[in-house]
């Protein structure tokens, strides 16, 4: 409990001074004011407003570990005593052991839950002005909603499940955390972003549609020849105006019949919740198996 206080000290620590600085930034420059009606320098102001808190806001990435170390701590002290052989001394009083199995999970669960919601809302809080200006996925996707509080539970459930087996409760955490990131960065980097279908986009002329507040996949442009005309990309190349920024001179392109088109593939901001409530469900059916493996392995297979 000293450590996990210790970690929300931290937490804190940084939270608060940055998140009242930022908060002060947003209102001085107008920005409330600049997104609810956009003028022509709003866009530079919002690149200059979050370009601002690159530093901190890759610091701050790193309490992603958050979750994994508090579920850890609040699960050790019931692993030790599986180590240590006291869980014998209660189980030959009158408390049985399904009551003393249910009384210790659920007060790992209350803590977890608890510091998990304490730690989503000062989160949630410190990055309202950036959520406002930007995007929440994928950025604030693992420390907002309802995200930390299944990752927390889940370390929790990992260390208990490793530990009850193993009965090294130092080796349970440092397998529990491996474990943990493993499947968190898997899903992260490779299965959320299909959990549905995102959406594909293409327009021609201007800069596109504004996609500032989603999820951006993919984006880029290309060239479509008019039906009849020749293909051939090596009309498309001599009209390149700047090779650096592969920008093509409207007029060129205009006369061998050549549209520029921009693409989008991108999971909208409103999929948030959806994607919230798809991810807090397969951590949480991953939470309840581990739980369940446990008890049955302790009143299985433990003496």
């Amino acid at each position: 409990m000293l450590i996990a206080g210790l970690v929300f000290a931290i937490v804190i620590a940084v939270l608060v001074p940055t998140g009242l600085h930022i908060a002060s930034v947003y209102d001085d420059q107008g920005m409330g004011a600049c997104l609810a009606h956009p003028t022509g320098t709003c866009s530079a102001t919002i690149d200059e407003f979050t370009g601002r808190w690159d530093s901190i806001v890759n610091l701050v990435g790193w309490f992603n570990l958050v979750p994994a170390m508090i579920g850890a701590l609040l699960a050790a002290p019931f692993v030790l005593e599986f180590e240590r052989g006291t869980y014998r001394l209660v189980w030959t009083q009158s408390i049985t052991r399904g009551r003393w199995l249910t009384v210790r999970l659920a007060l790992i669960g209350v803590a977890a839950l608890f510091s998990a919601l304490l730690l989503t809302a000062l989160m949630t809080w410190w990055r309202r002005p950036l959520d406002d200006v930007g995007s929440r996925m994928p950025d604030g996707f693992d420390l907002e909603g309802v995200a930390p509080v299944v990752y927390t539970l889940f370390a929790a459930a990992l260390v208990i499940a490793i530990g009850v087996v193993l009965r090294r409760t130092a080796a349970a955490i440092g397998l529990a955390v491996v474990a943990f990131f493993v499947i968190r960065l898997g899903l992260g980097v490779w299965g959320r972003q299909h959990y549905v279908a995102p959406v594909h986009k293409t327009w021609t002329g201007g800069s596109g549609p504004d996609l500032r507040d989603a999820w951006i996949l993919s984006q880029g442009h290309g060239l479509r020849t008019a039906h009849g005309y020749s293909n051939d990309p090596a009309i498309g190349e001599a009209c390149i105006k700047n090779a650096s920024t592969r920008s093509f001179e409207a007029a060129c392109l205009a006369r061998h019949h050549i549209t520029e088109y921009g693409y989008a593939v991108f999971q909208p901001a409103s999929r948030f919740w959806l994607f919230q409530g798809i991810e807090a469900s397969i951590f949480g059916a991953l939470t309840l198996a581990l739980v369940g493996f446990s008890v049955w392995w302790i009143r299985k297979r433990i003496n």
